[in-house]
């Protein structure tokens, strides 16, 4: 009997090592799949990030996008400009694009090639909001749908057409967010210890890259804190996270220092310094409540009020007892950031500035995350809790508005770049672009709102009643198929509209924000450089009197040389031979120059841009 029984234990356990692999195989073969997947969403993301940023050909975001360029440039080993009195624009984002600078000098090659890269870091949005969709608890296919509809948010892809730092700052910040969850539930040490140290690197780097980035530093530190207190045996991945942060830190502050130095030789404007005077007293407190509460108005309004949803479910998942101790940390922890970034942001800028009135791109990583989780609510959540989050979230906006309304007016400018650029959602909800009113860009916000919820519920009951009625009508039972596909067929109506919603949105603001300034902000910097025949090695001065509008960009332009300053009643600066000089109104263009010493001629001049270039 034993050798039978041998044998046939034999040929099972060579069947089982033949079935292993197989078994391994097929479970490797989906996600396999899924990679390919993820990999072509990207892709797509990508491709339509490009496509959408094909006729930018000048920087139009002035002075932010000038300043990154130039500091990339010098970076690179290039011409700086002077900024002197400007805020400092840090040197992470200028880091990633420096090396553009290393293979063209030419500035419209250059312009394009730093799009690019936009683009293709600005797409990684998709596979990480699939990641925290999953984590969130959403199957593939529902995570990637969302994804791919969070990917189009204007948030997450607008300022991808810009050379700025808030093209990359949304994918920083998910990542960030991703890690920061990935230390606190990793099983093995070295899991710890390489997610802490993950964390703090985007943490770190964050701070390089915005001012931001230290409400995220202060966030981490915060947590490993907690981290290190009540989890004795996590305290060495705390230490490993803090040892990192303290040396991207300090690598991030030498980056800042030099760039403060080479480009910034008369100081920066000081944000903490502004910071403090705004407040210093009890109105200028009261202020920046309400622009807060402008900024998280902006996080509800420019998401279709789904990252509304998604913030009221973070806001009971971290006061709730009975939730897991990861999900209540990091739900107070993203929370915590966004109140803080919307807090500071107002208080360091001027109060004349419109960004500060009620600006959503402070928050653009912040929303990009709340829209995630408002997806997964709408997705997942039972039907008490999405109506609770939704009557939350709605009177919490209601009460936003009014702030906004209160100290901003009951409407927004939105005609003109700068306006545009700054109320763009608003102008979007009620396709208004000289005016966007309070009131009826909040109404349209709830109402989609509503719209979504509304979907959602209906996805949790039964086939609609139309369609049992039509059935009825027919003499035909309901296919079972059918009635069981309904919840999943209102889901897929329910993310393949707000994804419209949002490609319809950043269609309209490139077409009525980018490529309508285009033209002209061209015609005033590469059109003059054109015109002029400016080139190597010309030496060129320029009026302060013109503005830093017309200055930065055509310091960008002029990449073989610093530009020097020119008084038109004097003579102009040693070895100079072009000259770039404002127009008077209703003057000639040679009043320009009353001045202007034998040799000197008008080689190229603009009455509607207002400038005048002289060259001997």
């Amino acid at each position: 009997m034993a050798r039978p029984v041998i044998t046939s234990y034999a040929t099972e356990s060579a069947r089982s090592a033949r079935a292993r692999p197989q078994a391994r195989q097929a479970r490797r073969t989906p996600s396999w799949r899924w990679g390919l997947l993820l990999g072509l969403g990207w892709l797509v993301q990508a491709g339509l990030r490009a496509w959408l940023s094909r006729a930018q050909v000048v920087p139009l975001a002035n002075p932010d996008e000038s300043g990154y360029l130039i500091a990339a440039r010098v970076l690179a080993g290039g011409m700086p400009a002077d900024f002197s009195g400007s805020t400092l624009y840090q040197g992470g984002y200028p880091l990633l694009i420096a090396p553009v600078f290393w293979f063209t000098e030419n500035p419209v090659t250059a312009y394009h090639a730093v799009l690019m890269i936009n683009a293709a870091i600005s797409a990684a949005v998709m596979p990480l909001a699939y990641l925290a969709g999953r984590r969130l608890g959403l199957g593939r296919t529902a995570a990637y749908a969302t994804a791919m509809v969070t990917a189009l948010l204007p948030a997450g892809l607008f300022y991808s057409q810009y050379a700025m730092a808030d093209a990359v700052f949304p994918v920083l910040v998910l990542a960030w967010l991703l890690a920061t969850h990935t230390w606190l539930t990793a099983r093995s040490v070295h899991g710890r210890h390489a997610a802490a140290a993950a964390a703090a690197l985007l943490a770190g780097y964050s701070y390089a890259v915005h001012s931001r980035g230290l409400v995220s530093m202060a966030g981490l530190v915060a947590a490993g804190a907690l981290v290190a207190w009540r989890r004795p045996a996590a305290r060495g991945s705390v230490a490993a996270g803090a040892v990192t942060l303290l040396v991207t830190t300090w690598a991030a502050w030498a980056l800042n220092r030099h760039l403060a130095l080479v480009m910034y030789p008369g100081g920066t404007r000081s944000l903490s310094g502004q910071m403090l005077a705004t407040l210093g007293s009890v109105h200028g407190m009261i202020t920046v409540c309400e622009m807060t509460a402008g900024q998280l108005w902006r996080l509800v309004v420019d998401s279709w009020g789904i990252a509304g949803l998604g913030m009221a479910a973070a806001a009971a998942a971290a006061l709730r007892r009975g939730t897991r101790t990861d999900t209540r940390i990091m739900a107070a922890l993203t929370l915590a950031v966004t109140v803080a970034v919307a807090g500071t942001a107002p208080a360091a800028l001027p109060p004349d500035q419109s960004q500060a009135w009620a600006s959503g791109r402070y928050l653009d990583g912040m929303i990009v995350v709340f829209f995630v989780v408002g997806a997964v609510v709408l997705l997942r959540a039972a039907r008490r809790q999405i109506l609770g989050y939704a009557v939350c979230a709605a009177g919490c906006t209601v009460v936003a508005a009014a702030a906004v309304a209160a100290y901003a007016g009951p409407s927004l400018p939105t005609a003109g770049f700068g306006y545009a650029f700054n109320f763009a959602e608003p102008a979007v909800l009620t396709q208004d672009w000289t005016q966007a009113s309070v009131g009826e860009t909040t109404a349209v916000a709830l109402g989609l709102m509503l719209a979504w919820v509304a979907l959602a519920l209906a996805a949790r009951g039964h086939a609609p009643r139309w369609a049992s009625a039509w059935s009825r009508r027919r003499a035909r039972p309901l296919a079972p198929r059918w009635a069981a596909g309904w919840p999943a067929c209102a889901l897929a109506v329910m993310l393949g509209l707000a994804g419209a919603m949002s490609t319809a949105a950043v269609a309209q603001m490139t077409s009525r924000i980018s490529q309508a300034d285009t033209a002209a902000q061209a015609g005033d910097a590469t059109g003059l450089v054109a015109a002029s025949g400016l080139k190597p090695p010309d030496q060129v001065a320029v009026a302060p009197a013109l503005g830093w509008q017309q200055l930065l960009p055509l310091a960008y332009d002029v990449y073989w040389t610093p530009l020097q300053s020119f008084n038109p009643a004097s003579q102009p600066p040693p070895g100079v031979n072009v000259v770039e000089a404002p127009w008077p109104a209703g003057k000639p263009a040679t009043a320009s120059w009353p001045k202007a010493p034998p040799g000197w001629r008008i080689v190229a001049s603009s009455q509607a841009g207002g400038w005048v270039v002289w060259r001997s």
